[in-house]
């Protein structure tokens, strides 16, 4: 099993690059809270022992290797996510810092538990796809026209991370499952409707917030 550091490493590495986006040392950096020269050295570790690879402008790409260990280390996270709202009665907004915990100290045999208690989940309850799992096409919510209607589908994980941000979701009402109606969308606005009430939303969600295509 990759250490603790590797795992995180890797995890980081595939969130990132979630829906194509590029990975470089300094956003890793940024992602992860160390300082740059550390998040070089481990790069360049993950490198020799045919994790990742670096491309010409230092882009980070997860080898078949290293993707291998990232679906793993991911996958544990997401069905800790579920096995804490749907066992332990959890909020969905509340799971990321505990799954994190325990993701890096579950057993082979407790994750193949995991998944007969929880019958074999498809999704995280933030919407994200277990690996392996064909993911719903989606876009973010800022994509919608005026007056356009879809359903919240998934808060892709590299949002998880901002302090404050799952909840704050919660307290509008957006979650996972909700038909929304947007109303209004501009660079310091963005107006939608749930439920048939209008709701004034921090305009990063247009980005942050993804719906079904």
């Amino acid at each position: 099993m990759a250490s603790t550091a590797v795992e995180e490493y890797l995890q980081a590495i595939y969130t990132l690059a979630d829906e194509g986006g590029h990975v470089v040392s300094a956003r890793l950096a940024e992602f992860l809270g160390f300082s740059a020269p550390a998040v070089s050295e481990m790069v360049h570790r993950l490198e020799r022992e045919g994790l990742v690879s670096l491309d010409g402008p230092k882009e980070v790409h997860l080898t078949v290797a290293g993707k291998t260990q990232a679906d793993s280390v991911v996958r544990r996270h997401r069905l800790a996510e579920r096995f804490l709202v749907e066992v332990l009665g959890f909020e969905w907004w509340k799971t990321h810092e505990e799954a994190e915990r325990l993701e890096h100290a579950m057993s082979a045999e407790m994750e193949a538990r995991m998944v007969r208690v929880l019958g074999d989940p498809q999704t995280c309850p933030h919407g994200n796809p277990m690996p392996g799992r064909k993911p719903k096409p989606t876009k973010p919510l800022g994509q919608l026209k005026p007056g356009e209607e879809s359903t919240i589908t998934r808060i892709p994980d590299q949002f998880e991370h901002e302090p404050g941000f799952l909840e704050y979701l919660d307290s509008q009402g957006v979650r996972p499952g909700v038909v929304v109606e947007l109303v209004e969308h501009g660079p310091t606005l963005l107006r939608v409707s749930i439920g048939g009430v209008a709701r004034s939303l921090r305009p990063d969600c247009a980005m942050k917030v993804w719906v079904a295509l």
